[in-house]
C-alpha cells in the first residue's frame, strides 16, 4: 500500500479510537503507521538488496513490537516529568498504527515476512492492489466530511462537545472494512472458479487472482498447469465469474542441460525463493545460451517500477558465465 493511504488510515484510526491525543501525538501515530515503507530505500542497493530487504524487517511483528516498546518507554519518561509538551502520550495508538500497516500490506499481492527473523515464510492475500484509489477515497471522505459538517455547525452557532471527527472516522473505517470484505469475497470467488475448471485440457496445479487497481471486479489471474502458465483477466461480480479477456498461454520450457544449469545459478536460486510464478525463457546465442527467469505475478499486476528478473548466461558447454538480478526494463510480454 502506498504511504499516503497508510498515513490517512492511521489518521482515521487515531480519530476513531484515540481522539484526545495531542497534535504532536497525532504526528507520531501517522509516522508510526507509515514508517515501515522506509524499506523502499533498499532499492538503492540494486535488485539484490531490494529483493532481500523489501517487506522484511520493517514489515514484521517484531518491528511493531519495537515501535510499541519505544512508545512505552517514551510515555514512561513523560510521566517522570521529562516531556511536558507530550502529556497524555500513549504507546497504544503507536502499536495500533503499526499493526494496521501490516494488516493492509498482507492484503496485497506483494508478500511480507510477518514472522521475521524467526521464519522466512511470506504472506500475501491478494485482495487489495498496491494503489487502492477506492479505499483511499473512503478514508479521505471519513476525515473531510466531518470537517465540512463542523464548519456548517459553527456557522449556525451550534457547539459540539464530542471529540472532533470521531463519529465520521468510525463510519469511514466501517465502510473501509466492508469494502475490504467485498474485495475478499470477489477474490475468493475468482480463485474458486480458476481452480474448478480445466484450461487447455489441463487441470490447474495452482492459481492466483491479483487485484486490479481501478475496478474491484477485475482480477489479473495466473493459472499454472502441467505444461504451461496461463494469464487471463477474470470478472467477478456477486457469485458470477467470467473471463474478461482471452487466455495468454506461456508454455514451460522443456527440461534441458542449459535450463538445469541456469536454475542452479546463484541469481536463479535467490530469485525463485521470492517469485510467485517463475517462468524461464531459454534462448540460443552465438556464444552459448541465455536464460531469463521472470515472475509472472509482475506481468499480471503490470508491475513497472520494481520488477526484477534473473539473467543467466552460459557458454556452449553449459558452464556459467554470468548470473545476476536485474530491474525489469519494460513489462515482460508473452514469449
Amino acid at each position: 500500500m502506498d504511504p499516503v493511504t497508510h498515513g490517512v488510515a492511521s489518521f482515521a484510526l487515531q480519530r476513531a479510537f484515540f481522539p484526545r491525543v495531542s497534535w504532536r501525538g497525532v504526528v507520531f501515530i501517522i509516522v508510526a503507521g507509515a514508517v515501515a515503507d522506509a524499506d523502499w530505500l533498499s532499492a538503492t542497493r540494486g535488485p539484490s538488496g531490494y529483493l532481500q530487504w523489501h517487506r522484511t524487517i520493517t514489515h514484521s511483528l517484531l518491528f511493531v513490537a519495537v515501535l510499541a516498546i519505544a512508545g512505552f518507554l517514551f510515555a514512561q519518561s513523560i510521566k517522570k516529568g521529562r516531556g511536558g509538551i507530550w502529556a497524555g502520550f500513549s504507546w497504544l495508538p503507536v502499536a495500533a498504527a503499526g499493526l494496521l500497516h501490516l494488516f493492509l500490506d498482507v492484503l496485497q499481492a506483494d508478500e511480507v515476512t510477518l514472522l521475521w527473523p524467526f521464519s522466512s515464510r511470506r504472506f500475501a492475500l491478494d485482495v487489495l492492489p498496491s494503489l487502492e484509489p477506492w479505499l483511499l477515497t473512503i478514508l479521505i471522505a471519513a476525515i473531510l466530511l466531518p470537517e465540512l459538517f463542523l464548519l456548517v455547525n459553527e456557522e449556525i452557532g451550534s457547539h459540539i462537545k464530542r471529540p472532533r471527527g470521531r463519529n465520521g472516522a468510525i463510519v469511514g473505517l466501517t465502510f473501509a472494512a466492508l469494502y475490504i470484505g467485498l474485495r475478499a469475497l470477489l477474490h475468493a470467488n475468482a480463485v474458486a472458479s480458476l481452480e474448478a475448471h480445466t484450461i487447455a485440457g489441463e487441470m490447474p496445479h495452482r492459481a492466483a487472482a491479483f487485484p486490479d487497481t481501478t475496478s474491484p471486479f477485475l482480477w489479473h489471474s495466473v493459472i499454472e498447469t502441467q505444461s504451461a502458465l496461463n494469464l487471463v483477466i477474470m470478472r467477478s461480480m456477486g457469485g458470477e465469474v467470467s473471463y474478461a479477456s482471452g487466455v495468454t498461454t506461456l508454455h514451460k520450457p522443456e527440461p534441458s542441460p542449459m535450463l538445469a544449469a541456469a536454475q542452479n545459478s546463484p541469481a536463479a536460486v535467490s530469485f525463485v525463493k521470492f517469485a510467485r510464478f517463475p517462468k524461464a525463457v531459454v534462448q540460443t546465442e552465438s556464444e552459448g545460451y541465455s536464460v531469463e527467469i521472470q515472475d509472472l505475478k509482475d506481468q499480471a499486476t503490470e508491475e513497472q517500477s520494481h520488477g526484477i528478473f534473473a539473467d543467466i548466461n552460459l557458454d556452449k558447454n553449459f558452464r556459467l558465465i554470468s548470473s545476476e538480478l536485474q530491474w525489469q526494463r519494460n513489462p515482460p510480454g508473452p514469449r
